[in-house]
C-alpha cells in the first residue's frame, strides 16, 4: 500500500439499499511536453477528455436561452493529437448499449440535444430553446433548423423524435444496459413531433433534473440525436459498427479497431464550429490499459495526451510533463444492487442486506480516516458530502459528511438483526473491483475494507479483482446481490436522476428483471 502524511478524502455513507463509501478525487491526466505536428494550442475537446471533467452546475428549472453569436472562423487545423486511455466499455455507439466508458468516445460523434456551459449551467445545443410546462411535466424543445449530419442530410424534428424515444422509449425500458436510463424511460411518454420544427414528451411525475439528464453534462449519451433513415437504413447492430453517417458531433469516426485504436477526423461543417473549434485535424486515440505503458507511451513522444493518476506524478513532471486536474471529478463508490429478498433472480439473498442494519454496521465498521491516510494524500480528494452530493454539487449540507468509525456501534448493529460474530456472512464474503485507470489503487483499499471487516464481524473477506464490463453486468443483473463492488463514478453537479432511479422507482426491482 502507499502511505502519506497529507490528509486525504474520504467519505462514507449509507443510502438505499447500497453502501455509499464514497471518495470524492480530483482526476489527473498526463499531458507531454513534445508531441506530434500540430498548433500550440492543443486543449482537448471536452467530450475527448480522457478523465471527468469538474463538477457542473445546472438551474433547477432550466429555461431558454439565446442563441450563440457566431464569430469568424479560425485558422484551419493541422496535425494529429493522440490519446491514450484505459477502459473503453464496450465500445458500442447505441445509447442502449454504451456504458458509461462511452462517454469518451460519444461526445466526439454524436452532439446532444441540450449542452454546458463553462461548468455552470445547461445551455442550448441541437435544440436551440426549450421550455417546461405550467403542469410541470411536459417539455417542449425548439430543434435547430440547417445542422447538417454527416452525410450532407440537414436534422429535422422527426429525426430528433425518433432519437429521444429510441434512447428514452420502450426498447430503453426494456435493453438499455443503465439502469438509471431504463428507469427514466419507464416514466417517459413518446417522444412527438409537436410543431413545425419542435418535440415533446410528458413524465408522469415532474423531474426537475431532466434537461441536466439530456445535456452533455450528464454522464451518459441520453440526449444524443441521429437520423431516422440510416437508424433504420443499417439497423442497431449496423449503427453500433458505424455510427458516422447519421450523426452531427464534432468528429467523424474514421477507423475503429475495437481494443485499440479509435481513428477521429475533425467535422469541418459542424454547426457550432465558429466556438468548439479543436485546433487539430485528428484525434487519435490509443486504448492501453496499463498506466505504465501509457506512461512509457507519453516519455516516448508516442502520445501527447494519456489517463492518468498520482501514482506517476513523478515520472511525468520529470519528462517535463504536467498532470492537469480535474476537481470533484469522480467518487469512489461501495454498492450493491437488488438488495431486497424479491428481487426477482429465484434465489435467497446470501447476507441480509436488505436491512438496514446490515447496511449500517458496514459503514460504521470502517475507520475511514485511516483508510485515507494509507492509500491517498489531500491533493487526491476531499472529506466533504457524499456520492452523488459533493460541496460543489445542488444540495450539499454538512450534515451529508462521513459518519463515525464505530466498531462496538457496527457490532450491536449485526447483533440486533441476529447476525453476531458473522454468522450471517457466507464463506467467504467477497468485495469486487476491477483496475480503475483514471483511480489508483482500488484493489488495495478494497483489502484494507475486507480487514476492516473481517476484524469487525470476524468474518472471512475476499477481494475479486475482474473487469469492469463483467462486474457490472452480474451487478445490474443482480447475480451478486448482497455482495459490494467498490468502483469509480462520475461526480454531477445535479444527482437527481441516479438517485430517483436508484432510490425512488416505483417499480419493485429494476433493470432486466423490472417485469418480474
Amino acid at each position: 500500500m502507499k502511505s502519506g502524511d497529507q490528509s486525504r478524502a474520504y467519505i462514507l455513507r449509507l443510502m438505499g439499499l447500497g453502501l455509499g463509501l464514497v471518495l470524492l478525487f480530483a482526476v489527473a491526466c498526463g499531458a507531454s511536453a513534445t508531441a506530434t505536428p500540430r498548433p500550440t494550442n492543443t486543449a482537448v475537446p471536452v467530450a475527448a477528455t480522457a478523465v471527468p471533467a469538474a463538477a457542473t452546475a445546472v438551474p433547477v428549472v432550466p429555461t431558454s436561452a439565446p442563441v450563440a453569436t457566431q464569430v469568424p472562423a479560425a485558422t484551419g487545423p493541422t496535425g494529429s493529437l493522440i490519446l491514450a486511455t484505459s477502459d473503453w466499455g464496450n465500445e458500442l455507439f447505441s445509447d442502449h448499449d454504451a456504458r458509461g466508458e462511452g462517454g469518451l468516445y460519444q461526445g466526439l460523434v454524436h452532439d446532444f440535444i441540450l449542452q454546458g456551459e463553462g461548468g455552470k449551467k445547461v445551455v442550448p445545443g441541437l435544440a436551440e430553446s426549450w421550455n417546461l410546462a405550467p403542469d410541470g411535466v411536459t417539455w417542449t424543445f425548439n430543434i435547430r433548423e440547417g445542422v447538417p449530419f454527416h452525410n450532407g442530410d440537414i436534422l429535422t424534428a422527426e429525426d430528433a423524435a425518433f432519437a429521444m424515444e429510441e434512447n428514452l422509449g420502450p426498447r430503453a425500458e426494456e435493453e438499455s444496459v443503465s439502469p438509471t436510463n431504463a428507469n427514466m424511460a419507464r416514466i417517459t411518454s413518446p417522444w412527438v413531433v409537436s410543431g413545425p420544427n419542435s418535440i415533446s414528451v410528458t413524465t408522469d411525475t415532474p423531474q426537475p433534473f431532466f434537461a441536466f439528464y439530456l445535456s452533455e453534462m450528464f454522464a451518459g449519451p441520453r440526449g444524443t440525436l441521429f437520423q431516422k433513415a440510416y437508424r433504420e437504413e443499417v439497423g442497431r447492430d449496423g449503427y453500433n459498427d458505424d455510427p458516422t453517417p447519421g450523426t452531427t458531433g464534432p468528429w467523424m469516426l474514421v477507423t475503429h479497431d475495437k481494443g485499440s485504436r479509435m481513428l477521429w477526423e475533425r467535422y469541418a461543417d459542424y454547426w457550432k464550429l465558429y466556438e468548439r473549434d479543436h485546433r487539430y485535424e485528428n484525434l487519435d486515440m490509443r486504448l492501453i490499459p496499463e498506466l505504465s505503458t501509457r506512461v512509457a507511451a507519453l516519455r516516448a513522444g508516442e502520445a501527447d495526451l494519456v489517463e492518468a493518476n498520482l501514482e506517476v506524478r513523478d515520472q511525468v513532471e520529470d519528462a517535463g510533463g504536467s498532470i492537469i486536474f480535474g476537481p470533484e471529478a469522480l467518487y469512489l463508490w461501495f454498492l450493491s444492487e437488488g438488495c431486497w429478498p424479491d428481487n426477482g433472480t429465484g434465489h435467497a439473498l446470501d447476507v441480509p442486506c436488505d436491512k438496514v442494519e446490515f447496511r449500517q454496521a458496514l459503514d460504521y465498521a470502517l475507520d475511514k480516516e485511516l483508510i485515507a491516510q494509507e492509500i491517498y494524500g489531500g491533493e487526491m480528494a476531499i472529506t466533504k458530502g457524499w456520492a452523488h452530493v459533493s460541496p460543489a454539487s445542488l444540495g450539499y449540507e454538512e450534515d451529508l459528511d462521513s459518519w463515525p468509525y464505530d466498531v462496538d456501534k457496527a457490532r450491536e448493529l449485526m447483533a440486533s438483526i441476529g447476525c453476531a460474530e458473522g454468522s450471517c456472512f457466507p464463506d467467504p464474503y467477497t468485495l469486487f473491483t476491477w483496475e480503475a485507470g483514471e483511480l489508483p489503487f482500488v484493489p488495495d483499499l478494497s483489502q484494507l475494507v475486507c480487514a476492516m471487516w473481517e476484524e469487525a464481524f470476524s468474518i472471512n473477506c475476499e477481494v475479486e479483482v475482474g473487469d469492469s464490463v463483467s462486474i457490472k453486468d452480474k451487478m445490474h443483473s443482480f447475480e451478486i446481490a448482497g455482495f459490494y463492488t467498490a468502483r469509480p463514478n462520475e461526480a454531477r453537479f445535479d444527482g437527481g436522476s441516479i438517485m430517483w432511479s436508484g432510490y425512488a422507482s416505483p417499480q419493485v426491482t429494476r433493470g432486466k428483471y423490472a417485469e418480474l
